[in-house]
């Protein structure tokens, strides 16, 4: 392919776009056009929006699509908008918007992606879906009026004898219309190819076979993550299959599901979900009573620094004192001294992190904090806290 033929590719494709249709539609019909040009699900356009907005540029191309692409001029009553889908939409745009133009690099491989995978379906599919623009163009047009010029009517002679239909003649006014004949047999309805069956069976025998092999060479935690990401491969390769044989739907709840699934086990750390749970209690009031980690697989976790002595004797260099606090689902908290000089890190797999003032949330929050205290001034023995939650909120807070 030589550059001569991808600017002929990219002049089709902007010559042959399709127009958004009037009927169908969820928001402003690009999902729908871009379908129907195509010749393929629009559901699997709308998940690749879906997709294409968790990488920041999902909103923005859909704005992009509705300026482009023209709008199907229809007699027919038009589809009315969803006023909280376009709400939510503009709102997303805005985000995109920001990304864009705030300096942000991760959204440029996503775009090349996306614009790679759309000119590489124009090269596959491109005759496709070419009669639906066709017809998009043209309307019926209104029934020619009868002429009332006798001499253009039709001059041929009323019929003499009695069709078979009316043997006894009692009808001659009617003699002249054809011959009545058997009622036409409606066209058999295709059936559809079992996708859904057949890729949900494909998943049940690939994700046995997988989880067979990853708990013989691997631990059950470890292998949750493969044996997650390996079905949901399958479904997601169903619903592409299913998508061009426009059937399938049945898969998409369950891709939601893998989805929301594969993303718990991969951003909560499960390796370290094993021990005990309830809820656990430290108040140490000397610096060697304080150990190196607080643990806690489900519950909370609250670790209270307040009484430690942090002063340095004169001359003597300040060694810090450092701890962990971990819990695998629940919530974890340590409170410093007033004063006391921190350097902290908070971080939440998903939930919240609040830490000396400072408040992140969503999945993989993490906050970085050196804090000298309320005097304003480094002194004492530092803090040294790393704070971590899988599934859950992190708090540090001072008093």
């Amino acid at each position: 392919m030589n550059r001569t033929d991808v600017q002929a590719t990219l002049r089709e494709m902007w010559d042959t776009r399709p127009a958004r249709p009037a009927q169908g539609r969820q928001i402003g019909g690009v999902a729908a056009a871009i379908a129907r040009r195509y010749d393929i699900d629009p559901v699997l356009v709308r998940i690749g929006f879906v997709v294409a907005a968790f990488y920041g540029i999902g909103a923005a191309l859909y704005i992009a699509g509705w300026v482009l692409l023209p709008n199907e001029a229809s007699g027919a009553r038009r589809a009315t908008s969803r006023p909280l889908l376009v709400i939510g939409l503009a709102v997303a745009t805005a985000m995109s918007l920001g990304a864009v133009f705030g300096g942000g690099r991760d959204i440029l491989l996503p775009s090349a992606v996306v614009a790679g995978l759309l000119f590489l379906l124009h090269r596959s599919r491109a005759h496709r879906g070419t009669s639906a623009i066709a017809d998009a163009g043209t309307r019926p047009t209104a029934p020619v009026a009868a002429s009332a010029d006798p001499a253009s009517a039709s001059t041929d002679p009323a019929p003499t004898q009695p069709p078979a239909w009316d043997p006894l003649g009692v009808a001659p006014f009617a003699w002249d219309l054809p011959e009545p004949g058997p009622a036409p047999m409606p066209p058999a309805r295709r059936r559809r190819p079992p996708v859904t069956a057949v890729t949900l069976a494909l998943a049940l025998l690939t994700g046995g076979v997988t989880g067979i092999v990853m708990l013989i060479s691997a631990s059950p935690i470890d292998a949750l993550p493969v044996l997650f990401g390996v079905v949901l491969a399958v479904v997601g390769t169903g619903l592409v299959v299913g998508a061009f044989l426009h059937t399938g739907r049945g898969l998409v709840p369950v891709a939601l599901l893998l989805c929301a699934l594969t993303w718990a086990v991969i951003a909560v750390p499960l390796d370290r979900l094993q021990g005990g749970g309830g809820e656990l209690r430290a108040r140490p009031l000397t610096a060697a009573a304080i150990a190196p980690e607080y643990s806690q697989s489900v519950g909370s976790v609250e670790v209270d620094l307040r009484g430690i002595d942090l002063s340095v004797p004169p001359g003597a260099i300040p060694e810090p004192i450092t701890t962990s606090v971990f819990v695998g689902v629940g919530e974890a908290i340590v409170q410093v001294p007033v004063d006391a000089d921190v350097q902290a890190r908070c971080a939440a797999g998903v939930g919240e992190a609040h830490c000396l003032g400072q408040i992140e949330g969503g999945p993989d929050s993490e906050i970085f904090v050196s804090d000298p205290g309320r005097d304003g001034r480094a002194g004492g023995r530092p803090l040294v806290l790393d704070i971590d939650a899988g599934l859950g909120r992190v708090e540090v807070r001072r008093g």
